[in-house]
């Protein structure tokens, strides 16, 4: 597979917002995001986000088209977000399932007392819904 991943730019919101709905998540990629995208073939597979949102860091809406799951695309993209991330504190709301993912960079599940109002009311919606979530955090590096 000839898949590569790189920085996303603006160029790339539109498609990425199509895969985004084709995908049923809801929220939009913004110009002020992070992007990461995988490519096969000039066609973004791949997609995941940095945002800031109430001053925090957030992972977000990390999705691999259904076909190349399982293909190491999504370990790949961790490795550049991880870059992109640095040194800095970066928040996350997984589904459960993907902690282990999550933890080869540095998450760890978090209790909702250690995490930003925001994101505990924000988990509490999508468990309401019937998702399988948790809050997870990359703690900054040490100095």
């Amino acid at each position: 597979m000839s898949a590569t991943v790189r920085l996303g730019t603006a160029d790339d919101l539109p498609h990425v917002n199509e895969l985004y709905r084709e995908w049923g998540y809801r929220a939009t990629a913004l110009t002020g995001d992070t992007l990461i995208v995988a490519e096969n073939d000039k066609q973004i597979i791949g997609v995941v986000r940095l945002t800031i949102e109430h001053g925090v860091r957030m992972l977000r809406g990390m999705r691999v088209q259904p076909a190349y799951q399982r293909t190491g695309i999504g370990t790949r993209m961790l490795e550049l977000t991880v870059r992109s991330i640095g040194e800095r504190e970066c928040f996350g709301i997984p589904y459960t399932h993907l902690l282990p993912f999550y933890a080869r960079i540095g998450f760890t599940e978090i209790p909702p007392a250690e995490a930003p109002p925001f994101l505990v009311e924000r988990s509490e919606s999508y468990r309401a819904e019937g998702l399988k979530v948790a809050i997870i955090r990359r703690p900054p590096a040490s100095p």
